[in-house]
């Protein structure tokens, strides 16, 4: 199967269009938070909609939401700045060994 094969390559395909359609905005001087708003929006929005033409069964919406929380808690971790307290403190125990 190549990677065209792939229904997820489809869905990433898509997820980038929508992206790079929130970095225009952006680029057009809207807010991030208000970007972000609206994507939660129109995520619920056609999300409810599709729920109910999906031919999947059991409909069930729980799994809807817990594919949600499960992709946000991935790219919070993905886009989570490194801690650098801990290259403070390095540097504080690196200037006092130079100063003695």
């Amino acid at each position: 199967m190549t990677s065209d094969d792939n229904p997820e390559s489809e869905q990433v395909s898509l997820s980038n269009y929508i992206i790079n359609l929130a970095n225009d905005a952006m680029g057009d001087g809207h807010p991030v938070e208000d970007v972000a708003e609206s994507l939660r929006h129109a995520a619920a929005n056609f999300s409810a909609y599709a729920f109910f033409r999906s031919e999947q069964s059991p409909k069930d919406p729980n799994h809807t939401v817990e594919n949600f929380i499960s992709l946000f808690e991935y790219y919070l971790d993905a886009h989570k700045p490194e801690d650098t307290s801990a290259q403070g403190l390095m540097q504080t125990i690196a200037q006092a060994k130079d100063e003695l």
